[in-house]
C-alpha cells in the first residue's frame, strides 16, 4: 500500500463510461473521476533557468511603472474595458533609477537560489500514472467533455466518429470539401480579410488592423478550425451530441473577436437581455404577481445551426444602418462591421479527422462572435414582434439568455381567450426564422440552473442541478495554487446566497456542498474556517449597494495599478508564495534601514508607484489537456472518411 492509502482521499470518483467492449483500463474511474481539470504534478520542480522570462517580464513591468509615474491618469479607467484586439507592445522603457535596478537585481538573485531542479512529489500513484499513459496512447479511446458540464465521458473512436458524422453529413448545414478546394478557399479568404483591413483601416483603427493581420500570419500553417462534439447525457433516448467548432487557431478567429467586441455593447442594451442568473433573480424579486400568474421557459431548437445566413445578415444589416441605432451606439462603423460579420458567417471551415467541412447554414457554436450574432438576430425580431406583447396585460415579464427564454404569463378567466392570446404569442416568437419549444405554463419552472416558483404572489428561487451532475470539484491534491479552493468555496457560497430565496434552501445547499467537498477528499477542519468566512463575505456583499460595490471595485483597480506582477509556474514543491513575498519585502520593497520602494523617486522626481508584489501563477497541463480529443486526425486506425 502506498502512503496515500492512509490519508483522506476522494471517494466520489465517477465518470460516464460509454465505451463498448471494456476497452478502458479497470482503474480508469479512479483517474478520470478526478476530473479533467485535475493537474498531475510535474515530474521535476521548477529550475532557476526557467525564471529568466519571469524576471524579464517583472523588469519590464517595473520599468513601465516608473516611466509613466508622473503622468496624470484617469481613476475611472477600467483595464477590462480595453480592446482585446491589439498586439502586445514590444516597446521597452528607459531603465528605472539605479536604486530600483539594484534592489530588483538582488531580489532576482535571491529568488533564483530558492529554485533548483529536483524530483518532485507525485500526486498520482504509479498505477494511475500507468493508466493515464495507457489511455493517452490508445488511439481507440476518446475522453470527451459532456454537455452541460456533466463531467468526463469515455467513448470508443468509431462511436465518436459516427456521432459527429450525424451532424457533418447533414447536407443542408455542412458541405464536405476536398483538401485542394479547402486550400484554395483559404487562400481566397486570407486575401479577402487582408483587403478588408486595407479598406476599413481608417474606421477600424491601427491597433485592431495590426492585430488581425498578425493573426493571419500566425494561423497560415494551420488555418482551419477543429470540429468536435459533446455528448448530451441529460437527454433521454438515443445518445445525441452538441456540435462545436474550436476556432481559436483558425484564419477567421481574430476578425471574429473584433466582431464580438463591436456587437457586445449593442447586445447588452437589448430589452430582453440579462447578464446572469443573479441579475435575473434580482429583477424577479421586485415583482408582485396576481393569483392567475404562471411561469414558463422556452428554448430554441439547435439555435446556432438553424440561423438562416441570408436572413440573419439582412436583419442585422437593416438594424445597424438605422439612424437611431447609430446614434445610440456611435462606437461602430456599419459598413466595416457588416462586412466582417458576413466574412465570418460564410467562411467557417473545420477539420474533423482527415476530412474538411464547410458550414453553409447557420453559425458554429465555439466561434467567438456566434453568441453575439445569434443574440442580436433574435433580439431584433423580438423588438419588432414580441416586445408589443409586454404592453398587454397578459405578458407580465420576459427575458432571454441567448437560446433560453423565461416569461411570466397572466391567464384570462376565459380559457378560450387565454388560449388565443397564448397562440398569438407563441406564433410571434416562432416567426423569426427559428423554432422555439415552450414548457407548460405552471407555478414552477427550471431555468438558468434555478427552480423558479410562484409563492403567494412572489417569485422564489432555489438552486437546481441535473440528476447526472457528478460534482467533480478539484481534489485537494491537484497541483493547483492554494487560492483555487478558497475561490471555489467563496464563489459557491455566494451563488447559494444569491440564488436561494429561503433560508432552509440555503442551509440545505450549504450542507450538500460540504458533503460534496468531503467526498472529493477535503477534511472538515480545513473546510469549516474558509466556509465561515465565505458565508460572512456573502452576507456582507449582498447587503452592499451597487454604488458601494462600484466604489470598492474602483479602489481595488487603482491598488492593482500600483502593483508589480511576477509570473511563475506553479508547483507544490516550489518555494511558497509567502517565502517569495518575504524576499520581496526584505530586499526590494522595505529593506531594513533603507527608504521604502514606494518612496524612492523616479527620474521625474515622482515616487515609484509600486506598493506590493502580486504573484501570478500559471498551471501545468491538466488531464483534459493531456487527453485532448480535438485533433483526432493524428490518431492511428480507420480514418473518418472511411465512415462516409
Amino acid at each position: 500500500m502506498t502512503p496515500a492509502c492512509y490519508f483522506h482521499h476522494a471517494v466520489n470518483t465517477s465518470f460516464h463510461d460509454l465505451t463498448h467492449g471494456n476497452i478502458l483500463p479497470a482503474a480508469a474511474t479512479k483517474l478520470l473521476g478526478l476530473g479533467l481539470k485535475f493537474i498531475p504534478s510535474p515530474k521535476f520542480t521548477t529550475p532557476a533557468s526557467i525564471l529568466n522570462e519571469s524576471f524579464e517580464r517583472l523588469e519590464l513591468e517595473i520599468g513601465r511603472r516608473c516611466h509613466f509615474a508622473g503622468d496624470i491618469t484617469n481613476d475611472d479607467y477600467d483595464p477590462s474595458s480595453a480592446s482585446r484586439c491589439r498586439i502586445k507592445s514590444a516597446w521597452r522603457p528607459p531603465l528605472p533609477p539605479n536604486e530600483v535596478c539594484s534592489r530588483l537585481s538582488k531580489f532576482e538573485t535571491a529568488l533564483s537560489r530558492e529554485f533548483f531542479k529536483r524530483r518532485g512529489t507525485p500526486n498520482l500513484t504509479p498505477h494511475l500514472k500507468s493508466v493515464l499513459q495507457q489511455i493517452a496512447s490508445n488511439d481507440n479511446i476518446v475522453i470527451a467533455n459532456s454537455d452541460k458540464g456533466l463531467g468526463p465521458c469515455g467513448l470508443d473512436l468509431p462511436t465518436y466518429i459516427k456521432l459527429a458524422l450525424v451532424h457533418l453529413t447533414d447536407k443542408e448545414t455542412y458541405e464536405i470539401i476536398t483538401e485542394q478546394q479547402a486550400l484554395e478557399d483559404i487562400t481566397n479568404l486570407e486575401q479577402e480579410i487582408f483587403r478588408w483591413t486595407v479598406e476599413h483601416r481608417p474606421t477600424v483603427g491601427n491597433a485592431a488592423t495590426t492585430f488581425i493581420r498578425k493573426k493571419l500570419d500566425d494561423t497560415r500553417d494551420d488555418p482551419f478550425g477543429y470540429f468536435y462534439v459533446m455528448p448530451k447525457l441529460h437527454k433521454e433516448g438515443p445518445l445525441t451530441t452538441r456540435p462545436v467548432c474550436s476556432d481559436c487557431g483558425s484564419l477567421t478567429h481574430a476578425l471574429g473577436k473584433w466582431v464580438d467586441e463591436q456587437l457586445q455593447p449593442i447586445v447588452q442594451a437589448q430589452p430582453f437581455y440579462f447578464k446572469n442568473s443573479s441579475a435575473l433573480k434580482k429583477d424577479l424579486d421586485l415583482l408582485n404577481l396576481p393569483p392567475n400568474a404562471s411561469v414558463l421557459s422556452y428554448d430554441a431548437t439547435s439555435m446556432y445551426q438553424n440561423i438562416p445566413p441570408e436572413l440573419a445578415i439582412n436583419t442585422i444589416s437593416g438594424y445597424l444602418y438605422l439612424p437611431a441605432t447609430r446614434k445610440r451606439f456611435p462606437h461602430y462603423h456599419p459598413k466595416a462591421l457588416l462586412s466582417a460579420i458576413e466574412i465570418v458567417m460564410r467562411n467557417n471551415r473545420m477539420r474533423f479527422g482527415d476530412i474538411i467541412v464547410k458550414q453553409i447554414k447557420g453559425i458554429s457554436m465555439g466561434m467567438s462572435p456566434s453568441p453575439s450574432i445569434a443574440n442580436l438576430f433574435v433580439a431584433i425580431h423580438e423588438e419588432r414582434k414580441v416586445l408589443p406583447f409586454l404592453k398587454t396585460p397578459w405578458l407580465k415579464y420576459l427575458k432571454r439568455f441567448i437560446d433560453d427564454g423565461f416569461a411570466i404569463w397572466i391567464h384570462d378567466a376565459d380559457t378560450t381567450v387565454d388560449m388565443e392570446r397564448w397562440t398569438a404569442f407563441v406564433e410571434a416568437v416562432n416567426d423569426g426564422g427559428l423554432e422555439w419549444i415552450f414548457t407548460p405554463r405552471s407555478q414552477s419552472v427550471v431555468f438558468m440552473d434555478m427552480t423558479i416558483r410562484i409563492v403567494k404572489g412572489r417569485i422564489e428561487t432555489a438552486l437546481y442541478a441535473k440528476p447526472l451532475a457528478l460534482y467533480l470539484y478539484l481534489p485537494p491534491h491537484s497541483c493547483h495554487a492554494p487560492g483555487v479552493l478558497t475561490g471555489l468555496i467563496y464563489g459557491q457560497v455566494l451563488r447559494i446566497y444569491q440564488l436561494c430565496s429561503q433560508d432552509d434552501d440555503k442551509e440545505k445547499e450549504l450542507v450538500l456542498f460540504v458533503h460534496r467537498l468531503l467526498d472529493r477528499g477535503y477534511q472538515l477542519n480545513f473546510i469549516i474556517p474558509i466556509l465561515t468566512k465565505a458565508i460572512d463575505n456573502a452576507i456582507k456583499y449582498l447587503s452592499q449597494s451597487d454604488e458601494y460595490r462600484h466604489k470598492m471595485k474602483k479602489k481595488k483597480r487603482n491598488a492593482d495599478r500600483r502593483s508589480a506582477l511576477l509570473h511563475l509556474p506553479f508547483n507544490t514543491d516550489d518555494p511558497k508564495s509567502s517565502r517569495i513575498q518575504d524576499l520581496w519585502r526584505d530586499i526590494a520593497s522595505e529593506p531594513p534601514g533603507k527608504t521604502p520602494l514606494n518612496q524612492l523617486e523616479t527620474s521625474t522626481e515622482v515616487p515609484v508607484p509600486i506598493d506590493r508584489l502580486i504573484i501570478c501563477y500559471h498551471r501545468s497541463p491538466n488531464l483534459g489537456n493531456q487527453l485532448s480529443y480535438r485533433k483526432i486526425d493524428k490518431r492511428q486506425g480507420p480514418k473518418v472518411s472511411s465512415y462516409l
